[in-house]
């Protein structure tokens, strides 16, 4: 039998320790990726959840909102700061989109109806294009026409350049990809009677009857929360 020598006995226990120590480590990190992505998702889930969506919509820092000044679908010109006196929902509407825009502005449009007459008297529906390849007065207005909203909101359209300013201003994402089919924020903005940022909402993309009167519900309330005293 050969013994082995103290001394290297020492460094095979430490050999040892380090190697043991290493696949600790690794394991530990491999579970600590495992469960940072299992949290992402679940945050991520739960996001989309219409349930997690706050009633009245998430607050808006105050800041004045940007002035812009475009077409609507009648070919006159419209500025924002027009409304001063009078609450706005500003909503990004895709002038071809058959899909998400149509619920958006349903949920406009039956919220302020919410609201009752004297109360809807004092807020206005506003939509800008946020299709910058479909940009004609006839697009607006044809839209408008097809959803029930001509004499319900002001749609406003404008050149390419106008109208990626204002996404721009107001940090929308508007992308148009290689078959000219539009992907953009489904957002919308209250601004209060004085022309500050108050609130965003953005729509949930489902058909569900629940879903839709959930969302209504939620942008009565803050439609609400941030109407004008009456006259």
């Amino acid at each position: 039998m050969t013994m082995r020598h103290p001394e290297g006995m020492q460094k095979l226990a430490l050999a040892a320790f380090i190697a043991t120590s290493a696949l600790v480590i690794i394991a530990g990190a491999v579970w600590g990726i495992r469960l940072f992505s299992m949290s992402r998702n679940q945050t991520a889930t739960q996001s989309t959840n219409p349930a997690n969506y706050p009633i009245g919509g998430f607050p808006m820092t105050g800041n004045l909102a940007p002035d812009f000044t475009l077409i609507d679908q009648f070919g006159q010109p419209f500025a924002l700061s027009s409304l001063r006196g009078h609450e706005v929902a500003l909503a990004f509407i895709d002038a071809r989109c058959k899909t998400l825009c149509p619920l958006t502005a349903q949920i406009m449009y039956d919220a302020k109806v919410r609201l009752g007459s004297s109360a809807a008297g004092r807020i206005d529906l506003l939509a800008v294009n946020a299709n910058p390849t479909a940009t004609s007065i006839a697009e607006v207005q044809a839209w408008s026409i097809n959803h029930g909203m001509l004499h319900q909101w002001v749609f406003l359209t404008g050149t390419a350049q106008q109208l990626q300013s204002v996404y721009h201003m107001y940090n929308v994402y508007v992308q148009v990809n290689s078959n000219e089919l539009v992907e953009h924020d489904p957002i919308m903005f209250i601004i209060d009677a004085k022309g500050h940022e108050r609130l965003y909402f953005e729509t949930l993309d489902s058909n569900s009857q629940s879903d839709l009167k959930s969302q209504e519900i939620g942008l009565e309330a803050g439609m609400r929360q941030w109407l004008p005293q009456p006259q």
